[in-house]
Protein backbone atom coordinates (compact mmCIF):
# COMPACT_ATOMS: atom_id res chain seq x y z
CA UNK A 1 0.00 0.00 0.00
CA UNK A 2 1.30 3.43 -0.92
CA UNK A 3 1.52 6.14 1.75
CA UNK A 4 -1.26 8.21 0.17
CA UNK A 5 -3.55 5.16 0.08
CA UNK A 6 -2.84 4.53 3.76
CA UNK A 7 -3.66 8.18 4.55
CA UNK A 8 -6.93 8.06 2.60
CA UNK A 9 -7.96 4.75 4.21
CA UNK A 10 -7.31 6.09 7.70
CA UNK A 11 -9.17 9.32 6.89
CA UNK A 12 -12.19 7.38 5.62
CA UNK A 13 -12.27 5.29 8.80
CA UNK A 14 -12.23 8.44 10.92
CA UNK A 15 -15.07 9.85 8.81
CA UNK A 16 -17.26 6.88 9.75
CA UNK A 17 -16.63 7.50 13.45
CA UNK A 18 -17.38 11.21 13.04
CA UNK A 19 -20.69 10.50 11.28
CA UNK A 20 -21.77 8.09 14.03
CA UNK A 21 -20.74 10.53 16.74
CA UNK A 22 -22.73 13.42 15.22
CA UNK A 23 -25.78 11.37 14.26
CA UNK A 24 -28.93 12.58 15.97
CA UNK A 25 -27.28 15.41 17.92
CA UNK A 26 -29.34 18.57 18.32
CA UNK A 27 -27.87 22.07 17.97
CA UNK A 28 -27.94 22.26 21.78
CA UNK A 29 -25.95 19.01 22.01
CA UNK A 30 -23.40 20.43 19.56
CA UNK A 31 -22.96 23.55 21.73
CA UNK A 32 -22.91 21.78 25.12
CA UNK A 33 -19.83 22.23 27.30
CA UNK A 34 -19.98 19.30 29.75
CA UNK A 35 -16.96 20.44 31.75
CA UNK A 36 -18.29 24.00 31.97
CA UNK A 37 -17.34 27.22 30.32
CA UNK A 38 -14.09 26.97 28.42
CA UNK A 39 -14.35 23.33 27.38
CA UNK A 40 -14.56 22.59 23.66
CA UNK A 41 -18.08 21.80 22.43
CA UNK A 42 -18.67 19.03 19.87
CA UNK A 43 -19.68 21.51 17.15
CA UNK A 44 -16.60 23.66 17.60
CA UNK A 45 -14.30 20.60 17.63
CA UNK A 46 -15.84 19.36 14.38
CA UNK A 47 -15.41 22.72 12.67
CA UNK A 48 -11.87 23.06 14.03
CA UNK A 49 -10.62 19.68 12.85
CA UNK A 50 -12.15 20.28 9.42
CA UNK A 51 -10.66 23.78 9.14
CA UNK A 52 -7.21 22.49 10.08
CA UNK A 53 -7.38 19.88 7.32
CA UNK A 54 -8.82 22.44 4.89
CA UNK A 55 -6.14 25.02 5.68
CA UNK A 56 -3.12 22.73 5.48
CA UNK A 57 -4.14 20.91 2.31
CA UNK A 58 -5.28 24.08 0.57
CA UNK A 59 -1.92 25.63 1.38
CA UNK A 60 -0.13 22.54 0.08
CA UNK A 61 -1.98 22.93 -3.22
CA UNK A 62 -1.49 26.70 -3.40
CA UNK A 63 -5.22 27.35 -3.51
CA UNK A 64 -7.87 29.10 -1.42
CA UNK A 65 -9.52 27.04 1.27
CA UNK A 66 -12.93 25.45 0.93
CA UNK A 67 -13.93 27.66 3.89
CA UNK A 68 -13.24 30.77 1.79
CA UNK A 69 -14.25 29.44 -1.64
CA UNK A 70 -17.67 28.21 -0.55
CA UNK A 71 -18.41 30.83 2.09
CA UNK A 72 -18.53 28.43 5.04
CA UNK A 73 -17.97 31.25 7.52
CA UNK A 74 -21.26 32.85 6.45
CA UNK A 75 -22.98 29.45 6.54
CA UNK A 76 -21.97 29.27 10.21
CA UNK A 77 -23.01 32.88 10.82
CA UNK A 78 -19.47 34.29 10.94
CA UNK A 79 -19.15 37.65 9.21
CA UNK A 80 -15.66 38.55 8.00
CA UNK A 81 -12.64 36.80 9.43
CA UNK A 82 -13.23 34.00 11.91
CA UNK A 83 -12.15 34.95 15.42
CA UNK A 84 -9.04 33.60 17.07
CA UNK A 85 -10.67 30.83 19.10
CA UNK A 86 -9.85 30.51 22.78
CA UNK A 87 -11.37 28.85 25.86
CA UNK A 88 -13.18 32.13 26.49
CA UNK A 89 -15.04 32.19 23.16
CA UNK A 90 -15.43 28.64 21.77
CA UNK A 91 -18.98 28.65 23.13
CA UNK A 92 -19.84 31.47 20.69
CA UNK A 93 -19.40 29.24 17.61
CA UNK A 94 -22.81 28.32 16.22
CA UNK A 95 -22.55 24.95 14.44
CA UNK A 96 -26.14 25.36 13.14
CA UNK A 97 -26.70 21.58 13.02
CA UNK A 98 -24.90 18.29 12.44
CA UNK A 99 -25.83 18.32 8.75
CA UNK A 100 -24.04 21.65 8.16
CA UNK A 101 -20.95 20.43 9.99
CA UNK A 102 -20.91 17.20 7.95
CA UNK A 103 -21.47 19.13 4.70
CA UNK A 104 -18.33 21.17 5.40
CA UNK A 105 -16.42 17.99 6.33
CA UNK A 106 -17.62 16.26 3.14
CA UNK A 107 -16.58 19.17 0.93
CA UNK A 108 -13.12 19.29 2.50
CA UNK A 109 -12.76 15.51 2.34
CA UNK A 110 -13.59 15.54 -1.40
CA UNK A 111 -10.77 18.03 -1.97
CA UNK A 112 -8.48 15.99 0.27
CA UNK A 113 -9.26 12.76 -1.58
CA UNK A 114 -8.49 14.35 -4.95
CA UNK A 115 -5.23 15.84 -3.75
CA UNK A 116 -3.92 12.95 -1.66
CA UNK A 117 -5.01 10.46 -4.33
CA UNK A 118 -2.78 12.25 -6.84
CA UNK A 119 0.36 12.22 -4.68
CA UNK A 120 3.36 10.15 -5.67
CA UNK A 121 5.96 8.88 -3.19
CA UNK A 122 8.44 11.59 -4.22
CA UNK A 123 5.86 14.32 -3.49
CA UNK A 124 5.83 13.44 0.20
CA UNK A 125 9.26 15.02 0.71
CA UNK A 126 8.22 18.37 -0.83
CA UNK A 127 8.37 21.19 1.70
CA UNK A 128 5.69 23.78 2.29
CA UNK A 129 6.66 27.34 3.15
CA UNK A 130 6.76 28.27 6.80
CA UNK A 131 3.24 28.61 8.22
CA UNK A 132 3.97 30.79 11.26
CA UNK A 133 6.89 33.09 11.98
CA UNK A 134 9.68 31.03 13.49
CA UNK A 135 8.11 27.67 12.56
CA UNK A 136 10.21 25.29 10.46
CA UNK A 137 8.93 24.22 7.06
CA UNK A 138 6.97 20.98 6.93
CA UNK A 139 6.99 18.26 4.29
CA UNK A 140 3.79 16.97 2.70
CA UNK A 141 4.31 13.72 4.66
CA UNK A 142 4.47 15.69 7.92
CA UNK A 143 1.29 17.58 7.00
CA UNK A 144 -0.55 14.31 6.27
CA UNK A 145 0.63 12.92 9.62
CA UNK A 146 -0.53 16.10 11.38
CA UNK A 147 -3.98 15.79 9.78
CA UNK A 148 -4.33 12.12 10.77
CA UNK A 149 -3.22 12.88 14.31
CA UNK A 150 -5.70 15.75 14.54
CA UNK A 151 -8.51 13.53 13.25
CA UNK A 152 -7.78 10.69 15.66
CA UNK A 153 -7.49 13.05 18.63
CA UNK A 154 -10.48 15.29 17.93
CA UNK A 155 -12.89 12.66 16.61
CA UNK A 156 -12.14 10.58 19.69
CA UNK A 157 -12.91 13.64 21.82
CA UNK A 158 -16.14 14.21 19.89
CA UNK A 159 -17.26 10.61 20.39
CA UNK A 160 -16.43 10.79 24.10
CA UNK A 161 -18.23 14.12 24.51
CA UNK A 162 -21.27 12.64 22.79
CA UNK A 163 -21.36 10.04 25.55
CA UNK A 164 -21.22 12.76 28.20
CA UNK A 165 -23.84 14.92 26.52
CA UNK A 166 -26.25 12.07 25.70
CA UNK A 167 -25.36 10.09 28.85
CA UNK A 168 -24.76 7.03 26.69
CA UNK A 169 -21.09 6.37 27.33
CA UNK A 170 -18.58 5.46 24.67
CA UNK A 171 -19.99 3.50 21.73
Amino acid sequence: MEANEFFLTALSRSEGTLKRALDGLSPEDLRAQPAGTGSNPIGWLTMHLTRVQDGWLSRAQGMDSEWDDAGWGAKFGIQGEAPQWSPENVHTFDPKNAETLMAYWTAVKARTDRYAGSLKAADLDDELPVGRPGAPPMTIAQVLALILGDNVQHIGQIAYLRGLVKEQGWY
